[in-house]
């Protein structure tokens, strides 16, 4: 299975808790956490990319652009639900392609 979707990355230590990505998200793929700050559902994110200009500190980047140092962090992302064996292989793909080390939270 091909990577279907590049999505985004969010470096929450930058992340000021504004939710302006989480309105301008057409796929419901951006929520906010406990600790308020914005976090990427993974299955979700299908690359419409608006949340990326709304963001005022601009701690938003499509994954392949994103800073290597962001990439290792943990728990910017998770999962909303039991991904399927074919959405398993897309992840892990995509987390080698994308450099991607940081965990799920």
């Amino acid at each position: 299975m091909a990577i279907r979707f590049q999505r985004v990355l969010i470096d929450q230590d930058i992340c000021i808790g504004c939710a302006a990505c989480v309105a301008a998200c057409p796929y419901q793929a951006l929520e906010m956490n406990n600790e308020g700050k914005a976090f990427l559902i993974w299955e979700k994110c299908e690359d419409s990319f608006d949340c990326i200009p709304v963001c005022p500190v601009n701690c938003i980047w499509k994954t392949g652009e994103a800073p290597e140092e962001s990439k290792k962090k943990d728990k910017w992302y998770t999962f909303q639900r039991k991904l399927t064996k074919e959405e398993e292989q897309e992840f892990e793909e995509w987390k080698t392609k994308f450099r991607i080390t940081g965990k799920p939270a």
